[in-house]
C-alpha cells in the first residue's frame, strides 16, 4: 500500500503531466482518438487510478481537443493538437449558475460576459473550451486562450466532499474579447449526438480506474494487516475484483459500439453507441458504489486515516460519481429496450399473420 505525503498536494503533481501525456490528445475530424478508442479509454483509466482529480482534469483535456477536432476548421484542429503537444492544458467548462456566460459581437470581435462554475483546473488550464449563449439564445463554443486574456478566478466556493485537488473554481469572463477564430463550430454543435451524451464513456473510464485503484489498495491493506485469510475479508476482496473486472468489460462493450460507429456511422449504430454508453456508465457507477462499501468494511476506521490514501480515494470517488442526469441515462436504456422488444413482437405478429 502506498503512503502519501500529506504536504504534497495532487495539484503540484500537474507538473507530472508530461508533454507526451498531454500530446496524446490528438483526434481526427471524425472525433476518433489517434491511437484508437481502446488507447483513449486505457489512458483515462490509468490517470484515474493515479489520482482521481488528475483523472478528471485529463478527461477534460482530452474532451477539449476532441471538440475542436470535431467542430473546428482544419486549421483550428491542427493548432489544438500542436498546442497539446507543446504542453498546453485544455479544459471544457459548461457549468454555470446565476450569471451564465453570454457572447455578443462587437465590431470585428466578440465579447464575453458572465462566469463558469465548477471549472476544473481553473488555475492551470491554458485553453478553455467554454459554452456561451448567443443573443438569439443558442449555444456557441469558444476556445479561450487563458494565457492571453484576463479573467478572475474565485476559489472560495469550492469546498466539496471530495475532488478538492481538481481546483474546480468559479471563473469570471466579463469583458474578455475573442477573435472569430476563437469560436469553434456553429451554435448548437456542443450538444450534437452521439458525442455529447456518449462522451460519458470518458468519465466512466476514469471511474473504472479509481475502482481498480481502491480494489488494489484495499487488498494491499488487508495483506499488510494480516487479514487476508479472514473469510469475510476474502469475500469482499473477491467482490471488489469482480467489480473492477466488470467495469473493464463494460468499457470494452462501449468501445466496440464506438468502433462500429466510427467505421460506418448510421442511425442504428448511433443508437447502439448511446445505449451502450448509458448502460456502461450506470453499471460502472453501481460497481463503484459496491466497491466503496466493501472497501470501507474491509479497512475500517484505521484504513481511513491519512497519510494512507484510501480516505481521499473514498471521498473523491463519492464526489466524482455525481455526474449529470443518471436517471435520464436509465430512461434512455429503458426506451431502447422497449423499442427493440416492440419491434420483435411486431415482426413475430407479421410472420404469424402470413
Amino acid at each position: 500500500m502506498q503512503v502519501e505525503d500529506p504536504s504534497t498536494s495532487p495539484r503540484r503533481e500537474l507538473v507530472g503531466f508530461t508533454a507526451a501525456e498531454l500530446g496524446r490528445a490528438a483526434y481526427d475530424a471524425r472525433g476518433v482518438f489517434a491511437e484508437g478508442r481502446r488507447a483513449e479509454l486505457d489512458a483515462l483509466r490509468a490517470m484515474g487510478a493515479r489520482d482521481p482529480s488528475l483523472g478528471r482534469i485529463y478527461e477534460g483535456h482530452f474532451n477539449g481537443v476532441l471538440l475542436v477536432a470535431l467542430y473546428g476548421s482544419a486549421e483550428q484542429r491542427a493548432r489544438a493538437i500542436d498546442d497539446a503537444k507543446r504542453g498546453e492544458l485544455f479544459g471544457v467548462w459548461n457549468t454555470q449558475d446565476a450569471d451564465p456566460v453570454t457572447i455578443a459581437p462587437r465590431a470585428s470581435r466578440f465579447v464575453l460576459s458572465g462566469a463558469k462554475t465548477w471549472a476544473s483546473a481553473a488555475d492551470s488550464v491554458t485553453r478553455a473550451l467554454i459554452t456561451a449563449r448567443t443573443e438569439d439564445g443558442r449555444v456557441q463554443m469558444c476556445l479561450v486562450p487563458l494565457d492571453r486574456v484576463t479573467t478572475s478566478v474565485d476559489p472560495s466556493a469550492w469546498r466539496p466532499l471530495g475532488m478538492h485537488a481538481s481546483n474546480s473554481y468559479r471563473i469570471d469572463f466579463d469583458r474578455v474579447e475573442l477573435e472569430r477564430d476563437d469560436l469553434i463550430g456553429e451554435p448548437g454543435d456542443y450538444e450534437r449526438a452521439p458525442w455529447f451524451l456518449a462522451g460519458a464513456i470518458r468519465f466512466a473510464a476514469v471511474h473504472a480506474g479509481i475502482v481498480e485503484r481502491i480494489a488494489s489498495e484495499t487488498t494491499s491493506y488487508a495483506i499488510a494487516r494480516r487479514r487476508s485469510d479472514d473469510p469475510f475479508v476474502r469475500e469482499r476482496l473477491a467482490q471488489m475484483q469482480i467489480a473492477a473486472t466488470g467495469c473493464l468489460a463494460w468499457l470494452r462493450l462501449a468501445e466496440e459500439a464506438w468502433n462500429n460507429y466510427d467505421r460506418k456511422p448510421t442511425p442504428e449504430r448511433e443508437r447502439e453507441v448511446l445505449s451502450s454508453v448509458d448502460m456502461a456508465r450506470t453499471a460502472i457507477e453501481r460497481y463503484a458504489l459496491e466497491t466503496l462499501e466493501h472497501a470501507v468494511r474491509t479497512v475500517g476506521a484505521h484504513g481511513m486515516v491519512e497519510p494512507l490514501p484510501l480516505a481521499r480515494l473514498f471521498r473523491d470517488l463519492h464526489m466524482y460519481l455525481r455526474q449529470p442526469a443518471p436517471d435520464a441515462a436509465l430512461m434512455r436504456v429503458a426506451d431502447a429496450a422497449i423499442a427493440v422488444t416492440r419491434s420483435r413482437v411486431e415482426s413475430a405478429r407479421e410472420f404469424l399473420d402470413r
